[in-house]
């Protein structure tokens, strides 16, 4: 499944993230666990059991291998994947240098 918009190449990636959700008022309304389909500089694409509404933010606590990243982004999109899945795209709102790098140690062609 491919969406338009995201102008950095797309890293297929298999990790485990934690998340929460906040809503336009800041306020939590989901956490849980989601499963990352690929990862950019500057977004990525989970895989999650239900849709989550378009222009919340969410922060992605990542483990990348001995490293942990945390970034804040916005719900862009979701898309159906089949009656149990869902496809959501996720913009970031802003990586660190240092936040790269952690995510290169898995994924080296993110620092290209």
């Amino acid at each position: 499944m491919d969406f338009k918009g995201r102008g950095a190449e797309r890293i297929k990636s298999d990790n485990l993230a934690a998340f929460i959700l906040y809503d336009k008022d800041g306020k939590i309304v989901n956490q849980g666990m989601a499963k990352t389909m690929d990862i950019s500089r500057t977004g990525a694409a989970i895989e999650f059991h239900m849709p989550l509404e378009e222009g919340y933010k969410i922060e992605l606590t990542l483990g990348m291998g001995d490293e942990v990243v945390k970034i804040t982004g916005t719900i862009k999109n979701t898309a159906v994947i089949d009656e149990r899945n869902f496809h959501i795209g996720i913009e970031f709102d802003f990586l660190t240098e240092e936040d790269i790098n952690r995510i290169g140690m898995l994924y080296p062609s993110i620092i290209k």
